[in-house]
C-alpha cells in the first residue's frame, strides 16, 4: 500500500468525522473499544485489532496512560482502516505469518495522523529524538513521517 492511498484514506476520514482525534474517530467509526485483560504483558502487547462476530473492535491495554492510549489509538485505528478484515493477533499467534509490512502500514497510517506536514520545518535541523518528544510520539512515528515527506518532496 504506498503513502498517496493511506493520506487519501486519513483525508477522507478526517473530513467526515470532523476530526483527527485517535479516539474519536475510533468513536465516530463505531469500532468498539475494550480492554485486554489485566494480566498481558503490556512490554509485549499494548493494543490490537480484529473483527468479532462482525464487529470491528480494538482492545487496549488497561495500564496505558493517555499519551500512551493516542498513539496505540492511532496505530489501532490504523489496522481498522487498511486492514480492516484482517486480524493481526490471530495471524501473530497462531500462524507463521509475517506482519511486518501490516505493521510498517498502521505506523504510517498512525504518523500520518497525529503528525502534520509542517514538522519538516518546524523542527528543520533537530534531531527525530527531540521532535518525537516534542510531539509525544514514538520516534519511528517521526522517522516515517520525515521519510515519507522527504520522498513527495522529491517527486516535484
Amino acid at each position: 500500500m504506498n503513502i498517496n492511498h493511506i493520506r487519501e484514506a486519513i483525508r477522507r476520514i478526517t473530513y467526515c468525522y470532523d476530526t483527527s482525534d485517535p479516539k474519536e474517530l475510533i468513536d465516530a467509526m463505531g469500532i468498539k473499544l475494550g480492554f485486554l485483560p489485566n494480566d498481558t504483558d503490556i512490554n509485549k502487547l499494548k493494543g490490537c485489532y480484529g473483527m468479532i462476530n462482525g464487529d470491528k473492535v480494538i482492545l487496549i491495554h488497561p495500564d496505558l496512560n493517555d499519551e500512551c492510549r493516542r498513539k496505540v489509538y492511532a496505530h489501532e485505528l490504523g489496522h481498522a482502516i487498511l486492514h480492516p478484515t484482517t486480524n493481526t493477533l490471530f495471524l501473530a499467534t497462531y500462524t507463521y505469518f509475517r506482519l511486518g509490512t501490516l505493521e510498517i502500514e498502521a505506523d504510517t497510517l498512525a504518523s500520518e495522523l497525529l503528525l502534520s506536514d509542517d514538522i519538516y520545518y518546524k523542527y528543520m535541523g533537530r534531531n527525530n529524538g527531540f521532535i518525537a518528544s516534542c510531539e509525544k510520539v514514538p520516534q519511528r512515528f517521526v522517522e516515517l513521517k520525515l521519510n515519507n515527506f522527504r520522498k513527495r518532496l522529491n517527486k516535484f
